[in-house]
């Protein structure tokens, strides 16, 4: 029995094991009460030691000395007092004061809730509680966020990612991008709902840059909202904006192909998809890379893969090299050159007449006062806001979705903002789908 006190952690003096039994899956079930001791009576502060009952036992979850958890099978006793007669409950201090969790557990579990790779149901197995007891400790945690950001940081970023709230499809993510914080999520990015909650941002009028991808709703909310601020589209969406135009010219030339066709094949390999996307002094050229041709396995070069594609459609090769040549303007020219660069690169696709470029450069034309702005500053961007989208689509790929919002905006905070703190156990407003 002593080396059940060691393997659970228990105090030998305060606590004594009635009984250890071994369940199946390695589960062990400790049954415990507290030694029979003087207790001060709540009510007249004198000491008692006469047990006058003990209590239904109640069933906690604990970690041992090792990280595994064991059921504690827990006998209360009922004291009465000598001089004033009331009977009272004693306390364990291994528990919390309400719930059926130690302190032990509680802080193991507010640990993996920072962990996005685990959804709710896997850490309520783990811990072998309802997934209630995750939700509501979730919800304590979150418990102290205010419901709207009041002071906004100098340089804040807008996005948004498919989340399929009662509002919209997409929910709406507000960033400190410049001290890669998350600010705030909403459960729509419509102008209205961000128009609403910008008005109690006490200090609007301090913000000088919001950067954002070519969403027009967002240009009309800074506008009105952020009268001083520049608004900058972020380099990452224009320039995918610009790849996905060469794109289109592949899948329109895959379809004019028959699936069994070699052209086909080539405009359909991933590798090769990615080889043509990508900036090509970004690309190793010489290097060998490992391909099947007629069964079997050969070593061919970038170079030679992607003049095959390009061999294709004079329209495929014209709209690599305007991809390429783009993206050569944003990788070396200065804020002075760019505006004339980029201005004679949209009259290149209006005379090429290419049907997917023409597009391109219609919408860089419109957009070309706030895609200069991003040149102003490397640093504002919103390449950390998609490194967060892709964490966010794991949480809610692993959760099956959220049903309760606020659950969902707490996880995402409480994840990328590490540690909040939280007193009040809250109820759910709904019922969750169970993560």
């Amino acid at each position: 029995m002593k080396d059940y006190y060691l393997l659970v952690g228990l105090n030998s003096k305060d606590i004594k094991i009635l009984d250890v039994i071994q369940k199946g899956n390695g589960l062990i079930e400790v049954i415990i009460e507290n030694r029979k001791k003087k207790v001060r009576c709540p009510v007249c502060n004198k000491f008692t030691d006469s047990v006058h009952d003990k209590l239904k036992p109640i069933r906690s979850v604990y970690l041992d000395s090792c990280g595994s958890s064991v059921d504690l099978i827990i006998y209360k006793k009922r004291y009465r007092c000598y001089k004033c007669k009331k009977i009272f409950t004693e306390e364990l201090n291994i528990n919390t004061s309400k719930g059926n969790i130690s302190n032990k557990v509680k802080i193991q579990i507010r640990k993996d809730l920072l962990n996005y790779n685990l959804s709710l149901k896997y850490i309520a197995e783990k811990y072998r509680v309802s997934i209630t007891t995750i939700e509501n400790e979730m919800l304590d945690i979150i418990s102290g966020i205010p419901k709207y950001v009041i002071n906004l940081p100098r340089v804040i970023s807008f996005d948004e990612f498919k989340a399929d709230t009662v509002e919209g499809k997409y929910a709406f993510i507000l960033n400190d991008p410049i001290h890669k914080k998350v600010l705030d999520i909403l459960p729509s990015r419509k102008k209205e709902r961000l128009l609403q909650y910008f008005t109690y941002c006490n200090n609007r009028h301090s913000v000088e840059f919001v950067i954002s991808d070519m969403y027009e709703p967002y240009l009309l909310v800074t506008k009105t909202m952020f009268p001083k601020a520049k608004y900058v589209v972020d380099r990452f969406h224009y320039t995918t904006y610009i790849m996905d135009a060469l794109d289109n010219i592949r899948i329109r030339l895959q379809k004019l192909h028959g699936d069994k066709s070699k052209e086909y094949k080539l405009l359909k390999n991933k590798k090769n998809v990615s080889l043509l996307r990508k900036y090509s002094n970004d690309i190793n050229w010489w290097v060998f890379t490992k391909r099947y041709k007629n069964g079997h396995m050969v070593e061919v070069l970038p170079v030679d893969i992607l003049d095959a594609m390009l061999k294709i459609s004079n329209d495929l090769m014209e709209g690599y090299y305007l991809k390429e040549e783009f993206l050569d303007i944003i990788h070396h020219y200065n804020q002075m050159d760019v505006e004339k660069q980029i201005t004679k690169w949209i009259s290149k696709c209006i005379e090429r007449n290419i049907p997917e470029f023409v597009e391109s450069a219609g919408t860089i034309s419109r957009w070309k006062e706030y895609i200069l702005n991003s040149f102003i500053d490397e640093r504002y961007s919103n390449g950390y806001t998609e490194g967060i989208n892709n964490k966010i689509k794991v949480i809610k790929r692993i959760a099956f979705g959220y049903k309760n919002f606020e659950l969902f905006r707490g996880r995402i905070l409480y994840i990328f903002n590490g540690k909040i703190s939280g007193t009040v156990k809250r109820k759910m407003t709904s019922k969750s789908k169970r993560s």
